[in-house]
């Protein structure tokens, strides 16, 4: 299945809003709390587990 256009605009506005949320978790906590994003459980593990 192709994706249509709409499907690329939400890309791009899901973009917009995970880097609007690593600023603001930048500036609102510094070091403090990290953002990150992941596409499964798996990769959630993983990064939690390298703490």
């Amino acid at each position: 299945m192709m994706g249509s256009v709409e499907s690329m605009e939400l890309r791009a506005v899901e973009q917009a809003k995970i880097s609007c949320a690593k600023k603001h978790f930048c500036v609102i906590s510094g070091d403090a709390v990290r953002y990150d994003v992941v596409d499964s459980y798996e990769a959630l593990r993983q990064l939690v587990m390298s703490f």
